[in-house]
């Protein structure tokens, strides 16, 4: 399927228009208690090139991204912050590794290699492709797909994922949408079918999917109440882990400058033990159903502010109700010039911190108190 459309778009390769992004952040990450005793300074850097071209009757894109990573000392730890592209979802793949030292790390991703095709009836896209799913705001419990966890920095594109996917619109705002995703076995393989209808002014949506060998039926409602905006989202899974997810939320604008939003997010794969949670991210749920938070009951809440036509504001929590521990960030955007872009922010953590049990063993005891607090400033260009 990839090699059918590289095929396609390099037939066009005199065509297409070009973009793409270079962005680096410089952050400086507190010390890790047992695992790490000091500050760790870190370079991320991502080097984007997108290529596409749309006509009346196609379209084709084709996007590849490296990302040079510099650490002051090697860790073991996982870096929330960072996405790397995984065969997740990938019926074949480009190494995703280029260099790998104890201090510096080369990262590659060819994140987008589709073409699709215009019909009358609707748009049939094959390859490599961004699918999300769902209709919450912040965690979306339909949607299986590789979802960026909260704590990433870089979420401009959503990691694509091999599929042959066939898109139509039912009546003036609803659409069908039915989907294989490709992979090497049955656990990175999925199918896929979204309803989306527009019913007296609420916005409907009913999905259905088999990944993992896992079936999952999930419905989701956005509408109004009266100044709120309302949303509620809802998905059952059955198979060899069986849980249900649900997220319902408001969002509210005071002003022209300034928005905000709450959800509450109940995540049945997790556990109200944090004892559970390291185990608990090797079954199916975290591994291929898109679930990264560990405890079961959440409180999230995003607020934003726009200063002025250069500055913008936001602060956003993720409080853990299970086991008490929060994660809290407040970040700020310049709008430098029409192509350049400056942030700068602030990773705060609270919680209790790790146990070391008679045995020896490391236990955690909350979901964020072993989590580093972190500052950071970036970098954006686009091109």
């Amino acid at each position: 399927m990839l090699r059918l459309s590289f095929l396609l778009i390099a037939s066009s390769c005199c065509y297409g228009d070009f973009s793409g992004y270079l962005k680096s952040f410089a952050l400086v990450q507190d010390k890790v208690p047992v695992f790490e005793p000091n500050k760790t300074y870190q370079s991320q850097n991502s080097l984007r090139f997108m290529w596409s071209e749309t006509s009346p009757k196609f379209a084709w894109e084709f996007h590849y991204e490296v990302s040079p990573v510099f650490r002051s000392r090697s860790s073991g730890l996982e870096n929330q912050t960072l996405a790397i592209a995984d065969e997740a979802y990938r019926l074949t793949d480009i190494d995703n590794t280029l260099t790998e030292d104890h201090k510096q790390q080369t990262y590659q991703n060819l994140d987008r290699l589709n073409i699709q095709l215009h019909f009358s009836h609707g748009d049939l896209t094959i390859g490599r492709q961004a699918i999300a799913l769902g209709s919450a705001r912040i965690i979306n419990p339909t949607d299986v797909f590789i979802p960026f966890n909260v704590q990433t920095f870089n979420q401009e594109y959503r990691i694509g994922i091999d599929a042959i996917r066939y898109q139509a619109p039912v009546g003036e705002l609803g659409e069908f949408d039915i989907g294989m995703v490709m992979g090497d076995s049955a656990d990175t393989a999925a199918l896929f079918v979204q309803l989306k209808r527009n019913v007296a002014g609420n916005d409907l949506q009913f999905s259905a999917s088999r990944f993992a060998r896992q079936s999952m039926a999930g419905f989701g409602i956005q509408s109004a109440l009266g100044s709120f905006g309302f949303w509620f989202e809802a998905a059952t899974v059955r198979g060899d882990e069986d849980y249900t997810n649900a997220s319902v939320g408001l969002d509210y604008a005071f002003g022209d400058n300034v928005f905000s939003q709450v959800e509450y997010h109940y995540n049945g794969a997790g556990s109200k033990t944090p004892a559970n949670y390291l185990s608990n991210r090797q079954t199916i749920p975290y591994q291929r159903g898109g679930v990264f938070l560990l405890g079961q009951h959440y409180i999230i809440s995003v607020i934003s502010f726009r200063t002025s036509a250069l500055w913008s504001i936001a602060l956003q929590g993720v409080f853990n109700v299970d086991d008490s521990s929060a994660f809290t960030s407040i970040s700020a955007e310049y709008n430098a010039t029409e192509n350049i872009y400056m942030d700068i922010g602030l990773y705060r953590f609270t919680g209790d911190s790790i146990r070391i049990s008679q045995s020896g063993a490391i236990e955690l005891t909350s979901e964020y108190g072993t989590s580093p607090n972190l500052a950071f400033l970036s970098v954006r260009y686009y091109f």
